[in-house]
């Protein structure tokens, strides 16, 4: 069904403010944008890689690479030993009978596609609508609420590298660890740092007051989020919500309005439409 996005745009201080970032704080560490660029165009994946066996549209199988381990499905038994230096793209067998399944890199994408639903996730179009509107790039830092299944962490931290964070928050402490877990199997510890935390009671912690970019809340209650956002939030820095009830996104407009701390609230409904190419 639709979904409702909500877009709680810049604070009214003014413009955003871009200044250096120290190694040592919450932000932005320095990176080699070209050794993140080779690695993420390696021409063939090895032993710990994370990668994508994919079958079509439904059937879309994550996993990290490790000699010696056979990855079962119904499309057959994959030795990961037959997969380590195999050029992405390659059609993969199993030793015995099945079918081939498609080697591929892990794109934000495909893992949204092949991750385990622990909660219900935003897809692409939204996803979308959500990098444009906090306008996340590389070096920028962002605070999420909600990790949830890991499906919006993960574009957002192709987003922002080289060189950018992404701070996310989860109320429930298993489903924090297992996304953790997640992250590490992606790759993605060097963008995003992981925490367990209820952000409308505790706020998202003093060290990052002042230097954050964008924030995105996924969690039933926003608005009790809002006051704490203020504290993070640099001076032109934007917050968007992600609400499934009208009533949701008219008590959290209604907070951001209050005193004339945020300018431009709007909402945006998203549809995607699949069309069949015969």
């Amino acid at each position: 069904g639709a979904s409702m996005s909500e877009e709680l745009a810049p604070a009214a201080d003014g413009a955003p403010v871009e200044g250096e970032r120290a190694d040592d704080s919450p932000e932005a560490p320095e990176v080699d944008a070209v050794s993140v660029e080779r690695s993420h165009l390696a021409e063939a994946p090895k032993d710990g890689d994370f990668v994508v066996l994919w079958g079509n549209y439904t059937s879309i199988f994550g996993l990290k690479l490790s000699a010696g381990t056979t990855t079962n499905n119904r499309f057959g038994s994959f030795h990961h030993d037959d997969l380590i230096g195999q050029a992405f793209g390659s059609k993969v067998r199993p030793r015995k009978g099945g079918q081939w399944l498609a080697l591929l890199r892990a794109s934000p994408e495909l893992v949204t596609q092949s991750v385990l639903h622990r909660t219900q996730i935003i897809y692409h179009a939204d996803i979308s609508l959500l990098l444009i509107l906090l306008d996340a790039q590389p070096g920028r830092v962002i605070c999420e609420a909600g990790t949830g299944s890991g499906s919006v962490s993960t574009s957002f931290a192709r987003a922002l590298r080289p060189g950018g964070r992404l701070h996310t928050f989860e109320f429930h402490e298993e489903r924090q660890k297992l996304a953790q877990a997640d992250f590490e199997r992606y790759g993605l510890l060097d963008t995003i740092v992981s925490r367990h935390g209820d952000v409308c009671m505790d706020g998202f912690g003093a060290a990052l007051d002042g230097v954050v970019d964008g924030i995105f809340l996924d969690l039933p209650m926003p608005w009790l989020a809002i006051p704490h956002a203020d504290k993070c939030l640099k001076p032109g820095g934007r917050v968007c919500t992600f609400s499934p009830c009208i009533e949701q996104i008219d008590k959290t407009a209604t907070e951001l309005r209050r005193g004339g701390r945020y300018l431009d609230v709007r909402m945006f409904e998203t549809l995607a439409t699949n069309w069949g190419v015969r």
